[in-house]
Formats: structure tokens, C-alpha cells, sequence
């Protein structure tokens, strides 16, 4: 299957691309896709599809084909 990952502020500069269109095998899930392409993954905020997800859901999300996921530091200013 097909994801597409877009990747803001300082996880741009980590993975070296604001954009990457991946292949993976199907029922790859988002914590798998996380593994394989971040170090560290403490204070990550993950969106799929427009949709951000609480920290404890992403173990349990499966990707699927065109699916959009959205890698961002957390928030911050005041």
C-alpha cells in the first residue's frame, strides 16, 4: 500500500524531506511506520488523514492504502 507522510518543523530536518510517499505492506501500522523512520518519538504529534490522534491511540491504528500521516513537534508558546 501507498501512505504519504509530511513532516513539519524540526521533524522536517530529521528525516531530510518535508514529503515522502512510502510503499508498505499492507496492515502496517502507524506505530511500525513511526519505528522506521524516527529515533525518537517522545513529544511527537501524529495526524492521519486531518485527524490528530491522542498518544494512546497510535499503537493501536492501521494504515491504509492513501492514507495521510502528518508528523509534528508539540505545540508550544503561550
Amino acid at each position: 500500500m501507498r501512505v504519504i507522510v509530511r513532516a513539519f518543523a524540526r521533524l522536517r530536518e530529521e528525516l531530510g524531506l518535508d514529503r515522502l510517499v512510502l510503499e508498505l505492506p499492507d496492515d502496517t501500522t502507524l506505530k511500525e511506520l513511526l519505528n522506521r523512520l524516527l529515533s525518537r518519538q517522545e513529544h511527537l504529534m501524529v495526524a492521519v488523514n486531518g485527524k490528530l490522534l491522542p498518544q494512546e491511540e497510535m499503537d493501536n491504528v492501521r494504515l491504509r492504502e492513501g492514507d495521510v500521516v502528518d508528523l509534528m513537534p508539540p505545540a508550544s508558546g503561550g
